[in-house]
């Protein structure tokens, strides 16, 4: 029977996972970044909070209703 494992290489350290290599792309340079992120956002303007309100109203009818429930 042969032994598919691949033979590790003495240079490298040993990893949980051999067959992960890292590497370095030598291509890349500083000129190849892109704009920042914060250049292009964009960002809705505010409407009314809906959400926090039903949040806030649901967790006070649920609170009433496990208070009634323990003590009545």
């Amino acid at each position: 029977m042969t032994d598919a494992a691949p033979k590790a290489d003495p240079a490298e350290p040993q990893t949980l996972n051999p067959e992960l290599r890292q590497g370095r792309d030598g291509d890349y340079a500083e000129a190849n970044n892109g704009s920042t992120p914060l250049d292009t956002i964009s960002v809705k303007k505010a409407g009314p909070a809906v959400w926090p309100v039903i949040w806030a109203v649901t967790t006070i009818v649920l609170v009433a209703v496990t208070l009634f429930l323990i003590f009545a």
